[in-house]
Protein backbone atom coordinates (compact mmCIF):
# COMPACT_ATOMS: atom_id res chain seq x y z
CA UNK A 1 0.00 0.00 0.00
CA UNK A 2 1.36 3.64 -0.89
CA UNK A 3 0.08 7.10 -0.21
CA UNK A 4 -0.90 7.69 -3.43
CA UNK A 5 -3.14 4.79 -3.86
CA UNK A 6 -4.57 4.98 -0.17
CA UNK A 7 -5.14 8.99 -1.29
CA UNK A 8 -6.92 8.02 -4.13
CA UNK A 9 -9.39 5.68 -3.05
CA UNK A 10 -10.26 8.13 0.47
CA UNK A 11 -10.71 11.01 -2.40
CA UNK A 12 -12.89 8.97 -4.45
CA UNK A 13 -15.26 7.78 -1.13
CA UNK A 14 -14.94 11.74 0.39
CA UNK A 15 -16.26 12.90 -3.49
CA UNK A 16 -18.88 10.21 -3.69
CA UNK A 17 -20.27 10.55 0.32
CA UNK A 18 -20.38 14.33 -0.21
CA UNK A 19 -21.90 13.79 -3.67
CA UNK A 20 -24.46 12.42 -1.93
CA UNK A 21 -25.22 14.33 1.19
CA UNK A 22 -24.93 17.22 -1.20
CA UNK A 23 -27.57 16.29 -3.46
CA UNK A 24 -29.35 13.88 -2.28
CA UNK A 25 -29.36 14.80 1.71
CA UNK A 26 -32.88 13.66 2.82
CA UNK A 27 -32.02 9.79 1.29
CA UNK A 28 -27.97 10.35 3.26
CA UNK A 29 -29.63 11.10 6.48
CA UNK A 30 -32.50 8.28 5.72
CA UNK A 31 -29.94 5.55 5.31
CA UNK A 32 -28.46 6.42 8.56
CA UNK A 33 -31.85 6.16 10.18
CA UNK A 34 -31.92 10.03 11.64
CA UNK A 35 -34.21 12.49 11.90
CA UNK A 36 -34.86 14.35 8.59
CA UNK A 37 -35.94 18.49 9.58
CA UNK A 38 -35.03 21.15 7.17
CA UNK A 39 -32.42 22.29 9.53
CA UNK A 40 -30.57 18.70 9.35
CA UNK A 41 -31.12 18.64 5.89
CA UNK A 42 -29.32 22.09 5.08
CA UNK A 43 -26.23 21.35 7.51
CA UNK A 44 -26.29 17.56 5.60
CA UNK A 45 -25.73 19.72 2.37
CA UNK A 46 -22.71 22.11 4.27
CA UNK A 47 -21.51 18.36 5.12
CA UNK A 48 -21.90 17.21 1.71
CA UNK A 49 -19.79 20.17 0.13
CA UNK A 50 -17.14 20.02 2.96
CA UNK A 51 -16.34 16.53 1.85
CA UNK A 52 -16.84 17.32 -1.92
CA UNK A 53 -13.90 19.64 -1.06
CA UNK A 54 -11.76 17.46 0.96
CA UNK A 55 -11.95 14.93 -1.95
CA UNK A 56 -10.76 17.04 -4.32
CA UNK A 57 -8.13 18.31 -1.96
CA UNK A 58 -6.28 14.77 -1.37
CA UNK A 59 -7.04 14.07 -4.86
CA UNK A 60 -4.61 16.57 -5.72
CA UNK A 61 -2.68 16.06 -3.03
CA UNK A 62 -2.22 12.58 -4.19
CA UNK A 63 0.41 13.79 -6.12
CA UNK A 64 3.06 15.05 -3.85
CA UNK A 65 6.68 14.36 -5.10
CA UNK A 66 7.99 16.22 -2.04
CA UNK A 67 8.74 13.48 1.03
CA UNK A 68 8.55 15.81 3.48
CA UNK A 69 4.65 17.33 2.14
CA UNK A 70 3.65 13.83 1.06
CA UNK A 71 4.43 12.36 5.12
CA UNK A 72 2.59 16.00 6.07
CA UNK A 73 -0.33 15.18 4.80
CA UNK A 74 -0.50 11.17 5.53
CA UNK A 75 -0.08 12.33 9.49
CA UNK A 76 -3.11 14.62 8.80
CA UNK A 77 -5.53 11.87 6.73
CA UNK A 78 -4.49 9.78 9.65
CA UNK A 79 -5.35 12.41 12.73
CA UNK A 80 -8.68 13.28 10.20
CA UNK A 81 -9.71 9.60 9.84
CA UNK A 82 -9.16 9.00 13.96
CA UNK A 83 -10.95 11.99 14.68
CA UNK A 84 -13.86 10.44 12.02
CA UNK A 85 -13.72 7.34 13.56
CA UNK A 86 -14.63 8.77 17.40
CA UNK A 87 -17.29 10.92 16.42
CA UNK A 88 -19.03 8.41 14.13
CA UNK A 89 -18.48 6.16 17.22
CA UNK A 90 -19.53 8.78 19.55
CA UNK A 91 -22.77 9.44 16.85
CA UNK A 92 -23.86 5.48 17.26
CA UNK A 93 -23.31 4.95 20.80
CA UNK A 94 -23.35 8.10 22.51
CA UNK A 95 -25.49 10.51 21.39
CA UNK A 96 -27.77 7.99 19.58
CA UNK A 97 -28.00 10.13 16.02
CA UNK A 98 -26.79 6.99 13.87
CA UNK A 99 -29.43 4.56 14.43
CA UNK A 100 -28.54 2.69 11.50
CA UNK A 101 -25.60 1.49 9.10
CA UNK A 102 -23.16 3.39 11.38
CA UNK A 103 -21.08 0.64 10.67
CA UNK A 104 -20.22 1.62 7.27
CA UNK A 105 -18.27 4.96 7.73
CA UNK A 106 -17.12 3.44 11.19
CA UNK A 107 -15.41 0.61 9.69
CA UNK A 108 -14.22 2.74 6.68
CA UNK A 109 -12.12 5.21 9.10
CA UNK A 110 -10.51 2.20 11.18
CA UNK A 111 -9.35 1.22 7.36
CA UNK A 112 -8.28 4.67 6.70
CA UNK A 113 -6.48 4.74 10.53
CA UNK A 114 -4.77 2.06 10.11
CA UNK A 115 -3.66 2.30 6.39
CA UNK A 116 -2.38 5.57 7.41
CA UNK A 117 -1.01 4.82 10.75
CA UNK A 118 1.08 2.21 9.04
CA UNK A 119 1.89 4.51 5.97
CA UNK A 120 3.78 7.07 8.88
CA UNK A 121 5.29 4.28 10.86
CA UNK A 122 7.37 3.71 7.75
CA UNK A 123 7.30 0.13 8.18
CA UNK A 124 8.25 -2.02 5.07
CA UNK A 125 7.77 -5.41 4.62
CA UNK A 126 10.54 -7.46 2.50
CA UNK A 127 10.22 -11.20 1.41
CA UNK A 128 13.68 -12.53 1.11
CA UNK A 129 13.71 -15.77 -1.27
CA UNK A 130 16.46 -18.31 -0.25
CA UNK A 131 18.51 -19.61 -3.52
CA UNK A 132 17.95 -23.27 -3.93
CA UNK A 133 20.76 -25.94 -3.28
Amino acid sequence: MNYRLLSTINATLLAVFGAVFLVMPDFALGFFNTETYAATSFLARFFGAAMVMAGAFVWIAKDLTDARAEKTMTIMLLVSSLIGFILTLVGMVGVDVIRANGWIPLVLHILFVLGYGYLVSGVTIVARVQPKK
